[in-house]
């Protein structure tokens, strides 16, 4: 009972957090301009989870997906930007294709954590009633079970530090606050990290994120943008919000790593 009084608690702080764009209307959801793309690859990835891993997963990975674009909304809402829009179903383009470029390296960093932060109070929430409800009601528990590990799973591989994930963007954003010409190498690095890390713990998933990511590097690298970066303290700061996040999301995530 106590691990569902703390999770109702950080459920209202996030709610306290996204008050004014709730209050404003923000996250009405907007059928307009819907990416074919974005329908074709929601659909086959939703697909691919319930032939693999079970119906509740794909719907509860589904559900987080809504949840993270809502959190990115949110980020674009508070950072100032009155144009950004909900869409249904994700976009190819990444949380930037909500709404307006952000001004500055602070602000593209709040957006694109505040997708997996908004997630986290849903996530602990749905743990929690899955231990209320697993003798009384063990299918619906089973429910909120599979939604909570997918949305830990679906913002554990978000946040890894690997371009062009939205944690790859993360470091190079705090990269770029202290040495501004070396993002590209530290991705590149990170990548082949990675794959080094898949072939030791014998994980294809990893493997497979890290092969993606290399190939990323060299269609598309990582540029600086010509606006202000970090200073050195929003870059500490940033980095322990980012840390947690990632560690905390870990905690529910980390099966991922054994497919």
């Amino acid at each position: 009972m106590a691990f569902l009084v703390l999770s109702i608690g950080l459920v209202a702080a996030t709610f306290w957090v996204a008050r004014p764009v709730l209050v404003a209307g923000g996250l009405r959801i907007n059928l307009d301009n819907v990416d074919g793309r974005g329908v074709l690859g929601a659909f086959a990835g939703v697909s691919a989870v319930a032939l693999v891993l079970g119906v509740d997963m794909a719907i509860g990975l589904l559900a987080a997906a809504l949840v993270k674009s809502a959190g990115h909304l949110v980020g674009h809402r508070l950072v100032g930007d009155t144009e950004a829009e909900f869409r249904l179903v994700p976009f190819p383009g990444g949380p930037e294709a909500a709404g307006a470029a952000p001004r500055s390296d602070i602000g593209a960093f709040f957006i694109l954590l505040m997708g997996p932060g908004l997630g986290l109070a849903p996530m602990v929430a749905a743990f929690a009633l899955f231990h209320v409800f697993a003798e009384s009601a063990p299918a619906l528990a089973e429910s909120f079970r599979a939604y909570a590990l997918a949305a830990g799973a679906l913002n554990f591989v978000s946040l890894l530090p690997l371009w062009p994930l939205a944690g790859g963007r993360l470091v190079q954003l705090i990269v770029e606050a202290r040495f501004p010409r070396v993002t590209g190498l530290t991705a590149a690095a990170l990548a082949a990290m990675f794959v080094g890390m898949s072939l030791t713990m014998q994980s294809l998933m990893l493997f497979l994120i890290g092969l993606v990511a290399g190939l990323a590097l060299v269609v598309k690298p990582p540029k600086s943008t010509p606006r202000p970066c970090l200073t050195r303290k929003e870059a500490r700061i940033g980095f322990l919000a980012y840390f947690a996040t990632l560690a905390a999301y870990f905690t529910a995530g980390w099966w991922v790593l054994t497919l």
